[in-house]
């Protein structure tokens, strides 16, 4: 493949849970190195290590991440935010989204507002934003549904891979990678789903944070919190330590996917049962019945000051709840109950096929 490239350096900076994000980039640096271009990749996590960005119509900067709550990732937020300003660098954004195939059908994924937010980021900070890309890849969000077949993984990923080389090709020969259908679909949906995102970022995000528990063949081996991408946890115990998760945590599914026992679990029945607990309504209920049988009067219910307790509220339903059932899967026959009362006992984990735990230590 040859073509006049318009830059003499690259640099990739990718955010990635189970591997998708982390695939497609090496797709796209494997073009660019190709072309002579002198390229670097790291990830976006707690081992990064800030640097100049070169300030230079020559030097391109990428960023790679999946879509979080039909948006960016919170992380990836903070990350675009401290990048160094710069007046003339050239950067393009990229979003994995989760794509799920059933048969004969294939359902795509919705990055939505993710690349359009990084890219807003990126230009208050100086950036020439050449273009934006939305790429399919096989959803992985276990929480909710098992991991796909292997057959139907490696098909998606097979087609994710020629709209990852077109795009990456368009933008290093100087092109523009903004108006196309998929981006103006995407665009649309995304301010659409605004109020969904923000959502999700206070609320959403938090909750997610403290479902997970461990079933009775965690071994306490630390792996899950030595490569958590966000330092979101912490190993717990006296006798032997376990996973505990904090709110740090994004859900990138990394910790479920990599652990070699298959011990990490989320309990859907409990968690349906916690995010009513936490709600506007069962707040309201509870409100309600202080005021009929302590004869409080709460008269603040439209004000910020009446959300702000709710959400403080909220966080300590969802804290209580981690930690209370973090000490009570500490029972064996506790642990077991929760073990076989899942969705995720019969669920695939699943990771990008050619990406090990050694892949997240890289820093080319």
């Amino acid at each position: 493949m040859t073509m006049n490239s318009h830059y003499q350096t690259a640099s990739f900076y990718v955010s990635s849970g189970t591997g998708n994000s982390l695939k497609v980039s090496g797709w796209m640096q494997q073009i660019a190195e190709s072309q002579g271009i002198k390229t670097q990749r790291q990830l976006i996590d707690k081992h990064f290590q800030e640097q100049e960005i070169a300030d230079s119509e020559e030097n391109l900067v990428c960023i790679f991440m999946p879509t979080h709550g039909f948006t960016a990732p919170w992380s990836v937020m903070k990350f675009t935010f401290r990048l160094s300003r710069v007046r003339k660098t050239h950067a393009a954004v990229v979003a994995t989204q989760g794509r799920l195939q059933f048969g004969k059908y294939f359902i795509p994924g919705l990055s939505a507002s993710s690349t359009f937010i990084i890219s807003l980021i990126l230009a208050l900070k100086g950036y020439r934003i050449r273009g934006v890309q939305s790429i399919n890849m096989p959803s992985n969000w276990m929480a909710l549904h098992s991991g796909q077949k292997q057959a139907n993984i490696q098909r998606i990923i097979k087609k994710a891979q020629i709209p990852s080389e077109q795009f990456i090709i368009k933008i290093l020969s100087g092109k523009r990678g903004w108006f196309s259908i998929l981006n103006g679909v995407e665009l649309i949906l995304g301010l659409l789903l605004l109020p969904i995102s923000i959502g999700y970022m206070i609320y959403g995000k938090e909750g997610l944070a403290k479902l997970f528990f461990v079933n009775h063949r965690c071994n306490g081996c630390g792996l899950c919190a030595d490569y958590c991408p966000n330092a979101a946890i912490l190993m717990s115990g006296k006798k032997q330590k376990y996973p505990f998760w904090t709110f740090k945590c994004e859900s990138c599914m990394r910790c479920m996917a990599f652990c070699p026992e298959k011990a990490i679990e989320i309990h859907q029945p409990a968690a349906y049962f916690i995010f009513h607990l936490s709600s506007f309504a069962t707040f309201f209920i509870i409100l309600k019945f202080i005021e009929t049988h302590l004869g409080i009067d709460f008269q603040c219910r439209d004000s910020s000051l009446f959300r702000f307790v709710h959400y403080i509220y909220y966080l300590g339903v969802w804290f209580l709840y981690s930690i209370l059932v973090f000490r009570l899967t500490r029972i064996p026959i506790i642990n077991r109950i929760f073990n076989y009362t899942t969705l995720t006992v019969f669920y695939r984990r699943y990771q990008e096929p050619t990406t090990s735990l050694r892949d997240f230590n890289n820093r080319e």
